[in-house]
C-alpha cells in the first residue's frame, strides 16, 4: 500500500496492513462487510490479479479505519522531512521495543538527488496501529531524532568514538549519548505542547540511570539538556565522554575514574582501600603486580577478590574427575 503526503511517498508493508485491518475490525459491526467483499476476491483465477485485489481491499479499509493517521499526523508536524527525504517505509516490528523510526541513506548514484538517497524507516506492530495516541507520541519523538540527523547545525555523525577499553565502555557511551539526546528531544516536544508533563519524570529517571555519579545534582544537570536550546552532536558526545568535567572537583577525583584493576569506569569505589587486609592485597598483586591499595579498586573487583578464597574452597570439595 502506497500513499502520498505532500510529495513524500509512504509505503506500507502489505502484511502489516492486512494484519492491522483484521485486528481493527474484530468485533465491529462492519466486520461482516469486509469479509463479504474479501471472500469474493477468492473467485479471481489469476494469482497476481487476486493478490493485487487483496492489497487494494486491505489498503482501502486501512485508510477507512484511520489506521494511517498516526504516521500521517507525525509527518505533517515535520514538514522539512517531506522535502529532505524521498520515501518513508512502514514495516512490521517484531516487538514493542523494536518500534521506532530511523534514517537510511543509500550510496550516491549519478543524477540522484540528496533527498532521493534518503529514506525514513518506521517499524510498528500491527496492534500498535490500534493505539493511535501512543503511536503518535512515539513517532513524534522518533521523527524529531530524524530531523536532528538532517539538521546541519546538529552535525550528526552515525558512529560514536570508540574506546580503547573495549565494547563494555562503548556500550556505556551509547547509553549516555542516548539519554542526553532523548532529554533534548523530549524537552523540545514538551515546550512545543505535544508531550505530557509526565515525560519529564520518565526522562529524568533514564538520565539518572545513565549518569549515577551526579547524585543530588542530577535534576540540575538534567535541566541543562531537557530545558536547554537545541544541542549539537558534538556537545552530546563531549558530555557523554567526560561527565566528570561537570562534577565537583572533590567528586571527580574519586568517582567516574577507571578502576586500575579491571580498567572500566566506575562510580562505586571501595571506600577504604588502605584498610584492606594483606591477604587481599596479595591476591590482587598476584594478578596485577603493579597494583597497590593507594591506587584504589572498584567495589565489584574488591568483592570478586574477597570471594576468591570461598570459590577455591568450594572447588576443592568437588569430586575429582578420573
Amino acid at each position: 500500500m502506497t500513499t502520498e503526503h505532500d510529495a513524500l511517498r509512504v509505503d506500507y508493508d502489505a502484511r502489516l496492513v492486512e494484519e492491522a485491518v483484521l485486528r481493527a475490525l474484530r468485533g465491529r459491526p462492519d466486520e461482516w462487510s469486509f469479509h463479504e467483499g474479501r471472500d469474493r476476491l477468492y473467485e479471481i483465477a489469476d494469482v497476481e490479479e487476486r493478490d493485487a485485489a487483496f492489497r487494494e481491499l486491505h489498503g482501502a479499509w486501512f485508510v477507512r479505519l484511520g489506521l494511517d493517521r498516526p504516521v500521517r499526523h507525525a509527518l505533517d508536524e515535520r514538514p522539512c522531512l517531506k522535502t529532505s527525504v524521498g520515501r518513508c517505509a512502514v514495516t512490521a516490528a517484531r516487538s514493542k521495543k523494536d518500534e521506532g523510526a530511523d534514517l537510511f541513506v543509500s550510496p550516491a548514484e549519478a543524477g540522484q538527488s540528496e533527498a532521493d538517497r534518503r529514506s525514513i524507516g518506521i517499524q510498528v506492530r500491527p496492534e500498535g496501529l490500534l493505539e493511535p495516541d501512543r503511536l503518535l507520541d512515539l513517532l513524534r519523538h522518533e521523527l524529531l531524532h530524524v530531523e536532528d540527523m538532517l539538521d546541519p547545525h546538529f552535525g550528526y555523525e552515525p558512529v560514536l568514538p570508540r574506546s580503547e577499553v573495549g565494547p563494555s565502555y562503548d556500550r556505556l557511551l551509547q547509553d549516555r549519548y542516548r539519554a542526553l539526546w532523548d532529554a533534548t528531544i523530549d524537552g523540545r516536544l514538551l515546550r512545543a505542547g505535544v508531550a505530557s508533563g509526565a515525560v519529564r519524570d520518565r526522562c529524568l529517571r533514564d538520565f539518572a540511570g545513565a549518569f549515577p555519579a551526579f547524585g543530588e545534582r542530577t535534576p540540575e544537570v538534567f535541566s541543562r539538556f531537557f530545558d536547554g536550546a537545541s544541542p549539537t552532536h558534538a556537545d552530546l558526545v563531549a558530555f557523554a565522554l567526560n561527565p566528570d568535567a561537570h562534577l565537583d572537583r572533590s567528586h571527580a577525583l574519586r568517582r567516574g575514574t577507571r578502576c586500575p584493576v579491571c580498567g572500566f569506569p566506575t562510580y562505586d569505589l571501595e571506600p577504604a582501600p588502605e584498610r584492606l587486609p594483606q591477604d587481599f592485597v596479595t591476591r590482587v598483586t598476584e594478578d596485577f603486580p603493579d597494583w597497590c591499595p593507594a591506587q584504589g579498586i572498584c567495589r565489584q573487583c574488591a568483592d570478586l577478590y574477597r570471594a576468591r578464597p570461598l570459590s577455591e574452597s568450594a572447588a576443592a570439595l568437588l569430586p575429582k574427575s578420573a
